[in-house]
């Protein structure tokens, strides 16, 4: 065991026993005195509502949720105190049951990965006791006593940003203290990430709370949860038919490179290529990723292309090259339905598109307008077709290739994108692309 991991071990240890020593302090204090007249059954619905939103987060994209089970945390604090609060999430814990989302089986997490839950847990405990106090606090100082005012939204707000910055920063100092790097440095990357979720979760736990305390209160949010929840379903299934989808369009395209002993790997190397290009260009990390996804599919539309002509081993004739230059529009027309955002589907049309107006498809953007994404692929295309072997020629050497590039940029390639890949290019190594390629982790198709 190193030493980074042997400091990190005792840190989930104390950060465990401070979550465990939170806990046991609030089910004492409510066994000494306990709240006359608990609303048992609001308690019941405000677990379960905790339980629901840990084991069915918000799909907002394939591979890509939002947890809102802090929302019924904080209707929690609103409605019955840091006391009631800790011990309900302690017990909603226990009651998780999370699925895996490559076998799809259900599982206990103190079981799966007891090490990780109960940093989790543990974080998570002290956390909510740590906002507890500033809730109370504050509910002190500003006169909160129930019901929806400025000193509800008051106390909630001071609750939610102690308890969701103490998480952070546990979180934070678990990885520092494995050599994960500085901690200011990695508090000012987290600190923009956490404003949605105190954003959101401030009104949603008054909403909930202000429900709960009026009668029928939990009548009317099952009512309102029941529709949520099978939206939810709907979403997830359609993100589900939508990865399968594209997993099997991509698998077509690696079915087809997997004949030629020439073009194996290509779209692979290709999409690593061009995440760098666009890593380089400090284009936005959901562009970075359209990118790499458009890379991965470009050459699906070889698909409607004869093997005879793909492998063959001399020249082509006139038709046969028609043939081929018909491959980015079959491709396109093969991922439209997939509803993918225009980024990857202007990559996939134009790759073969030149910079200065030729190149095929004929009809597409005017010479210097090329989009951005088909001008990485490109580049990143012509690459490594140029430092490949073929049946018809052997691969040229890094420097010729360099040399090419150099020639066709500004007529065939975007300047802009050849002067970013020969700056990065004695760094990069095209052995990293062998991995495999998660495509289910596709972007919200809102961006198209």
């Amino acid at each position: 065991m190193s030493q980074d991991h042997r400091r990190q071990t005792f840190y989930i240890a104390a950060l465990a026993l401070c979550g465990g020593a939170a806990l046991a302090l609030c089910a004492l204090r409510l066994y000494l005195a306990p709240p006359a007249g608990f609303p048992w059954l609001e308690a019941l619905t405000l677990a379960v509502l905790c339980v629901l939103a840990r084991d069915l987060p918000i799909y907002i994209a394939q591979g890509k949720t939002m947890d809102i089970s802090f929302v019924p945390v904080v209707a929690c604090m609103l409605s019955f105190g840091p006391e009631v609060t800790v011990v309900l999430y302690a017990l909603c814990c226990l009651a998780t049951v999370l699925q895996d989302p490559k076998t799809r089986r259900y599982y206990w997490p103190l079981l799966h990965a007891p090490r990780k839950e109960l940093f989790n847990i543990g974080n998570i405990l002290f956390s909510i006791w740590l906002g507890g106090l500033a809730f109370r606090l504050t509910a002190r100082l500003t006169g909160y006593t129930g019901g929806l005012s400025w000193q509800a939204v008051a106390a909630a707000g001071v609750f939610a940003c102690t308890a969701i910055f103490a998480n952070l920063v546990f979180f934070i100092l678990y990885y520092q203290v494995g050599g994960g790097g500085a901690f200011g440095g990695l508090l000012r990357q987290n600190l923009a990430g956490i404003l949605p979720n105190v954003v959101c979760t401030i009104p949603l736990g008054l909403l909930v709370s202000l429900v709960l305390q009026r009668r029928s209160g939990v009548l009317l949010l099952v009512l309102f949860m029941a529709p949520l929840l099978l939206a939810r379903y709907s979403f997830k299934l359609y993100l589900d038919s939508r990865s399968l989808h594209i997993r099997t369009v991509a698998c077509l395209s690696e079915a087809i490179e997997a004949k030629d002993p020439y073009t194996r790997g290509h779209s692979r190397r290709v999409a690593y290529y061009s995440e760098q290009i666009a890593r380089a260009l400090r284009l936005p990390g959901g562009t970075v990723y359209q990118i790499k996804v458009a890379a991965l599919l470009h050459d699906v539309g070889k698909i409607g292309i004869d093997d005879a002509v793909l492998r063959k081993p001399g020249a082509l004739t006139s038709a046969e090259y028609d043939q081929v230059k018909r491959h980015p529009e079959v491709g396109r027309r093969i991922i439209d339905s997939i509803h993918l955002p225009s980024t990857v589907t202007d990559g996939v049309l134009y790759h073969h598109h030149r910079f200065d107006g030729g190149g095929y498809p004929e009809e597409g953007p005017a010479p210097g307008e090329l989009p951005l994404c088909p001008a990485i692929l490109a580049v990143a295309d012509c690459y490594d077709a140029m430092t490949s072997d073929r049946p018809y020629r052997s691969a040229m050497s890094r420097e010729q290739a360099e040399a090419v590039l150099r020639e066709v940029s500004g007529s065939q390639l975007d300047p802009r994108v050849v002067e970013a890949f020969l700056r990065i290019l004695p760094d990069l190594d095209p052995g990293r692309a062998s991995g495999d390629a998660d495509l289910s982790l596709l972007l919200d198709p809102a961006g198209a």
